[in-house]
């Protein structure tokens, strides 16, 4: 596919994401604009669209209130900077907000204090990720900065900020660190976060959209340019913009060009079209780790987190167990690789009646109650005689406190009527690789080199996770507290 500057300066949005992705990037600069004043100013362009009229000057421009990008706000804001955090919801929070909320992190001082067999030095975590890098060094350097990063998140919230964490429960994930009020419950810890971004002074902007970066005459980066939900355009100048999109799992076809194994499963997050990593390769970014996320969801986070704190079943519709129901996020995997794409998970009172209410709400409906063994295999639509071989064996392992299939240790309590189940099937929730970074989180060209006033941040930069994605946001609230220090 052949196409020169001018033919990819007059593509939309949507052309422009597929030229990206063919690798096609750069624009040239069109002709001089004024700004929102009348003056003259530099000649800007916004890449791939039309003229640009800046409506707004910012000193700091983060394109996205993720959690990356709200900890990327906080700390140039507190230095005295105007920073300016637009988001296409109409509100803060992306993804996470509504995530199971399960923020793994082994280098935190609180994992060391609470957990100590838990804990990991940054050394430590190199030793032991090393294997899984051996022709990839960088990154192997990149994991360990994130998990370092990740760590100063969870003590910034707990000994700065004053978060509680819920306490200590018996579970396989004592490296893990759950909000207060249960699973799917993050709202608590957006709202202090919210309150530090608004505390350090940074503002938002919702309910508009991301649509291009914005280059000045040099052809160094200048701003961005949305759409607002009155479908007119804002251009924004800013010196610096931080790119804190989120990922590409809604993008169907990068999906199919960088994870088709992955690519034709449901998928639960909408809006995550990878327009802010497409944005950065435009402005001469590169791409990097792009591959299948490392693991798949189900619908409902019931039907597996549930797992993490009581007794759980699950079972493939020919009425056999498939994982080890602690192991959660191996339930979509398992289904798929024991060649189904659907099963059941069934609980009792324990869980139902326990304190993470919130996952159990998010359920709604799709959770159904059983009175019975035979009204269970009725509802399921499974036989009786299935059903009840597959309680007798789970008795079975309660009674013997072993479970010779798959080495299940906690929770091996047996179920009591009623029952709770549903039916669930695998999804995806998350993209993996995104923009290339250096260890300060500026969006790098082809050379390796970092991109001027350029930064990325979260899954726009790679993460995949809550822990490393709000370390990056920290990573780069330092570097522009640096950078942009004057």
């Amino acid at each position: 596919m052949s196409m020169n500057r001018r033919q990819f300066c007059a593509l939309g949005t949507a052309g422009a994401l597929t030229a990206i992705a063919a690798g096609m990037v750069g624009c040239a600069n069109e002709s001089s604009k004024l700004s929102d004043t009348g003056a003259a100013a530099p000649a800007a362009t916004a890449i791939g669209d039309a003229n640009v009229n800046f409506g707004q000057e910012v000193d700091i421009l983060v394109v996205g209130a993720g959690i990356s990008g709200m900890f990327a706000a906080i700390d140039p804001a507190a230095a005295g900077k105007n920073v300016l955090i637009v988001d296409q919801n109409a509100t803060y929070g992306g993804d996470a907000i509504y995530s199971a909320a399960c923020q793994m992190c082994s280098t935190a001082k609180l994992t060391e204090e609470e957990r100590p067999e838990k804990y990991m030095s940054p050394e430590e975590v190199r030793e032991k990720f090393a294997p899984y890098y051996e022709d990839n060094p960088e990154g192997l350097d990149r994991t360990v900065l994130l998990q370092d990063w990740g760590g100063r998140y969870i003590d910034r919230m707990h000994y700065d900020w004053g978060y509680q964490f819920q306490e200590l429960r018996e579970s396989p994930y004592h490296q893990a660190f759950f909000p207060k009020d249960g699973l799917c419950t993050m709202k608590s810890e957006f709202e202090l976060i919210n309150e530090k971004v608004t505390e350090a002074g940074a503002n938002y902007l919702f309910e508009t959209t991301f649509k291009t970066l914005i280059t000045d005459e040099s052809g160094a980066i200048a701003g961005a340019r949305f759409v607002q939900k009155d479908g007119s355009l804002l251009d924004i100048k800013a010196q610096a913009v931080v790119l804190a999109t989120g990922g590409y799992v809604s993008n169907q076809e990068w999906m199919v060009k960088y994870a088709p194994e992955w690519a034709f499963l449901g998928n639960i997050v909408s809006g995550r079209k990878g327009d802010g990593i497409a944005a950065g390769v435009a402005a001469g970014g590169t791409l990097a780790g792009m591959t299948a996320s490392s693991n798949l969801n189900p619908r409902y986070e019931a039907g597996h987190m549930l797992g993490t704190f009581y007794p759980l079943i699950g079972l493939l519709p020919n009425g056999k167990r498939f994982y080890c129901e602690t192991a959660v996020h191996d339930a979509a995997t398992g289904a798929l690789a024991a060649g189904y794409n659907e099963w059941y998970s069934i609980w009792d009172g324990v869980a139902q009646n326990g304190i993470d209410q919130e996952v159990i709400a998010h359920a709604g409906n799709a959770i159904q109650t059983a009175n019975t063994v035979e009204e269970l295999a009725e509802k399921m639509g499974l036989a009786l005689e299935t059903v009840q071989a597959a309680l007798a064996n789970w008795d079975a392992i309660c009674d013997n406190q072993e479970d010779p299939d798959f080495g299940k240790t906690l929770f091996l309590q047996k179920l009591q009527p009623p029952y709770y189940f549903l039916r669930n099937y695998p999804v995806r929730y998350k993209s993996c690789g995104g923009l290339a970074v250096s260890d300060r989180m500026e969006v790098l060209d082809e050379g390796g080199n970092p991109i001027p006033n350029l930064y990325a941040c979260g899954c726009t930069a790679g993460t995949e996770d809550i822990v490393p994605a709000a370390g990056s946001g920290m990573l780069v609230s330092t570097t522009l507290a640096e950078d942009y220090a004057a």
